[in-house]
């Protein structure tokens, strides 16, 4: 998937999941977003040294983890030398059932992982502890304007809160929202072997058509998702920069500042 002779949407992560440049993508006023800027991705727990060596010559300078503690403490990022580890949490509650108790829970209802999917997708817009966690990651993206330096941002599986981080990156640097839709759909390609290895984890406790639908839906993305978000910003805020504004709080001499440092003529 490449974009350019020697550059790549798809990072070549061997030991990690859903690793992608933001690179390339034009904008509105004419500009076009620099390479070795913005990777978003997985978590970093599996990464080989190759991979660990890889993401240090691409120039990650800031991995900024946007998983709760209790998700980095069950699987800790591997650290890259010259690089500064910033734990971001979009939400700092969940995550703390057993398999198990997961695989009983998405085993009755079939549509229960969509709705619950939706409803992260929305309190990603509205809550409190994720409007504190994306203007931080802004402001470690307003620090990175040194030329060959990489802001890293992730989560678990570098998909949700990933994605709508990315969404919000790339409509403040004025790429088309039809871009940003499609940047976040490229999830849906790159989860499938994780959804399966999912669905073979949980076979253990018992599958049925419910709980593999839901485990689809859970660690997937779907336009659904995506769609409840921007639907919940229209409805509070109007439109998408009256968000980036009010919720995230971003003036616009901030916004200058990150054309400035991200985009290229």
């Amino acid at each position: 998937m490449r974009d350019k002779m020697n550059n790549k949407r798809l990072l070549d992560v061997k030991n990690g999941y859903n690793f992608r440049e933001l690179g390339g993508y034009p904008t509105k006023d004419g500009r076009t977003i620099k390479w070795n800027k913005l990777i978003r991705s997985g978590e970093l727990s599996e990464l080989s040294k190759a991979d660990q060596e890889y993401l240090t010559n691409y120039g990650v300078k800031y991995d900024v983890d946007l998983r709760s503690d209790l998700e980095r403490k069950n699987a800790a990022d591997k650290m890259l030398p010259k690089t500064t580890f910033i734990p971001n949490p979009v939400f700092n509650t969940g995550h703390d059932k057993t398999d198990e108790e997961y695989a009983k829970q998405y085993s009755i209802n079939p549509n229960l992982g969509t709705e619950n999917m939706i409803l992260s997708y929305q309190s990603m817009v509205t809550e409190e502890s994720a409007k504190k966690a994306f203007r931080n990651l802004f402001d470690t993206l307003l620090k990175n304007n040194q030329d060959k330096s990489s802001v890293l941002f992730h989560c678990a599986q570098g998909k949700d809160r990933t994605g709508l981080s990315a969404a919000f990156i790339l409509f403040a640097l004025g790429v088309s929202e039809n871009d940003i839709r499609q940047d976040y759909l490229i999830s849906k390609e790159q989860m499938k072997p994780y959804v399966q290895l999912k669905i073979n984890e949980y076979s253990k406790y018992g599958m049925n058509d419910i709980l593999k639908n839901n485990l689809s839906n859970l660690y997937s993305v779907d336009e659904k998702y995506f769609d409840a978000a921007m639907d919940m910003i229209k409805k509070e805020y109007g439109n998408i920069d009256n968000f980036l504004h009010e919720f995230i709080g971003l003036s616009d001499q901030e916004i200058t500042k990150l054309r400035d440092i991200y985009l290229t003529d």
